[in-house]
């Protein structure tokens, strides 16, 4: 039988505050996204409507995501 003395409370917290750092870098992508296609609307006269930035928060959500580090 394998064990190990393993503090609970740190493992956790090493563990919690990955998730929290992934999460937003996956927001921070999207956020990007949103700004920059909102910026090129803009340039180029078009209209950004609340659908279209949904649009583009899915796409760096989903780009974060499957981003290969």
């Amino acid at each position: 039988m394998n064990t190990q003395n393993v503090n609970v409370k740190t493992a956790t917290k090493n563990h919690s505050e990955r998730w929290v750092k992934t999460i937003a870098r996956v927001i921070d992508k999207a956020r990007y996204n949103v700004a920059c296609a909102e910026e090129a609307s803009a340039h180029y006269g078009e209209r950004f409507t609340r659908l279209d930035a949904c649009e583009f928060f899915i796409r760096g959500v989903l780009s974060a995501c499957f981003q290969k580090s």
